[in-house]
């Protein structure tokens, strides 16, 4: 199925946020060059003799399947200032709890499992192929109500009710992820008609 372009409200609201992104990091960034730094207790000098390593959450939220990958690194509290200032303008300070730093960047795309992972598995009593590797009907991508449970091969219908996930090589290019992950469909479909 095909999905509709987006509407000029999501544009809109991707826009306005993709600026604030931009506007948090530049404040952020002119905030840890100052000469003082923040008024945090891990930017300042006394943090660099209490406190050697500060913890950084790296947190990338994916807007088109709304899943989110977070990762934390430890960088010396010295070093802090450079690793910010050499950060992407996609990335921007969020507010959190507690110390250390939360970086936070929104992507409009979707997450690896999603991009990279097609699903093929009995849904609703017929084959339907979906994104990713769980059979979730926000990610559903074909529908093939002529190819019935029933119709399937004992073997077939067994294998499917699992699932069989296709995934694109890791090294291949995001552009033709898709259409690879088409013709890979494509040919499984055709081997489970002739059964």
């Amino acid at each position: 199925m095909a999905k509709p372009p987006p509407s000029a409200y999501k544009r809109w609201v991707l826009v306005l946020i993709s600026i604030s992104a931009v506007a948090c990091t530049v404040i952020a960034g002119s905030m840890l060059m100052k000469g003082g730094g923040l008024s945090l207790p891990f930017f300042t000098s006394q943090a660099d003799a209490s406190r050697p390593d500060v913890r950084v959450e790296y947190r990338t939220e994916y807007l088109r399947c709304g899943d989110a990958l977070v990762e934390y690194r430890e960088h010396p509290a010295a070093e802090l200032d450079s690793v910010m200032a050499g950060l992407s303008q996609a990335w921007s300070v969020a507010e959190g709890s507690g110390p250390g730093v939360r970086l936070l960047r929104q992507i409009d795309d979707y997450c690896d499992t999603h991009l990279r992972c097609r699903l093929i598995a009995i849904y609703r009593g017929y084959v339907c192929v979906f994104r990713g590797k769980d059979p979730d009907p926000r990610f559903l991508v074909r529908e093939l109500p002529d190819i019935r449970e029933t119709d399937l091969a004992e073997r077939d219908r067994a294998f499917l009710r699992k699932g069989y996930v296709i995934e694109a090589d890791p090294q291949m290019p995001q552009t033709e992820v898709p259409a690879a992950l088409d013709r890979e469909v494509v040919v499984y479909l055709e081997g489970i008609k002739e059964h």
